[in-house]
């Protein structure tokens, strides 16, 4: 069993307990002819004719996180990307390195693949904040969308125990009277069935979102819980209005240091601590998968278990019978086995769970979209 994952930006191959990057030939394909580009053009942008001109260099987006997914079909690897504002899906042989098209759209922003039997299930976005989940032909690139309107769903998994169920995360938004949008609901688990088109909501709690659901072949269902964060806090005009004073002379007094250091090389305050210095480890803040998150301390030890995301982030397993067991804590990303073994990252290792007991396989910062083959 080979084991793959997206860590910052690039693929991984973890072989023998080291990560292993893998070249994605529709990235390399894209830098390579930006590169001859910059190459083509530099006589415009430089010499003396050019700045009389004032003549602006072209701007080449070369550091663009265009790797957008990872899945597997047992056999191969199916990467997402979105470059130059058009998505496409990629079969990819990691040990040959062939590569073969699937699909490439304007707009659509690809996610995550499931394939059973026969048959591929994808999330894919056109910009702003509507998802939706489709049917995907591998042979023409064709695709049947499933769900619809001012929502996101996300992450498909076509059930082992049922085939023709398939498990996604739903999100919906909340408009004001301008119809610009001003909250997200909490992230639920939902069931599409192929029988006859039903959706059915399987976990929600208005307390926490439930993402990335699987089963196992009993029919228990797996998936990550995490405390709901609403983007917006609830105000207190009594309070607002009591700090408000305050807020204005903090934000006036931060501008005029913040002028002052850049400009005169010291702050306002004599014998003030360094703010850039006072942030320690423990207040890093994090976007993962667009949440806002404060990253748990990286311990120095490579002996360490620690991870860096926060123990709230739950894998648990919903039984059969309604109840729920918490497998681990901090799990940004997980794949269950067909054996029962799961492997999951808390951010920075890769590890295996197995009988209650969870072992580190590989030390890679923020392993997402872990896959398998074999």
């Amino acid at each position: 069993m080979k084991i793959y994952c997206i860590s910052e930006g690039s693929i991984y191959r973890i072989d023998t307990g080291k990560p292993q990057q893998l070249v994605c030939g529709r990235i390399q394909d894209y830098l390579h002819a930006v590169n001859e580009m910059k190459k083509r053009d530099e006589w415009k942008t430089t010499g003396k004719g050019a700045q009389f001109m004032q003549v602006q260099e072209k701007y080449y987006d070369t550091e663009g996180e265009f790797l957008r997914s990872l899945s597997s079909d047992g056999t191969r690897l199916i990467y997402g990307t979105f470059i130059d504002n058009v998505g496409g899906l990629y079969f990819k042989d990691p040990e040959t390195g062939d590569e073969t098209y699937i699909f490439a759209n304007q707009t659509v922003d690809p996610g995550r693949v499931s394939y059973r039997d026969g048959k591929y299930i994808f999330d894919a976005g056109e910009g702003g904040y509507e998802r939706h989940i489709g049917w995907l032909s591998t042979a023409n690139g064709g695709t049947d969308q499933i769900t619809e309107g001012f929502t996101s769903e996300s992450c498909p998994f076509i059930s082992r125990h049922d085939p023709d169920t398939v498990y996604y995360t739903a999100m919906g938004y909340a408009q004001n009277s301008s119809g610009a949008v001003v909250e997200k609901s909490p992230c639920s688990i939902a069931a599409y069935s192929a029988k006859d088109g039903s959706l059915t909501d399987i976990l929600s709690d208005p307390a926490y979102d439930y993402i990335k659901a699987s089963d196992d072949a009993d029919g228990n269902i797996y998936c990550i819980r995490r405390r709901y964060r609403p983007t917006r806090r609830k105000s207190n005009a009594g309070m607002d209005i009591l700090l408000f004073p305050y807020r204005i002379i903090k934000a006036t007094f931060g501008f005029l240091s913040t002028f002052s250091m850049l400009f005169g090389g010291e702050p306002l305050r004599t014998g003030g601590q360094n703010p850039a210095k006072s942030k320690t480890a423990d207040e890093r803040e994090l976007f993962i998968e667009g949440n806002l998150i404060k990253a748990k301390r990286i311990a120095d030890s490579e002996n360490s278990d620690e991870g860096v995301i926060p123990s709230e982030w739950e894998l648990i397993r919903h039984g059969t019978d309604g109840s729920d067991t918490v497998l681990a804590h901090g799990v940004m990303d997980y794949v269950l086995l067909d054996s029962g073994v799961i492997l999951y990252s808390d951010g920075r290792f890769i590890k295996r769970l197995s009988g209650g007991k969870a072992e580190k396989i590989c030390r890679i910062d923020f392993a997402n979209y872990i896959s398998v083959i074999g």
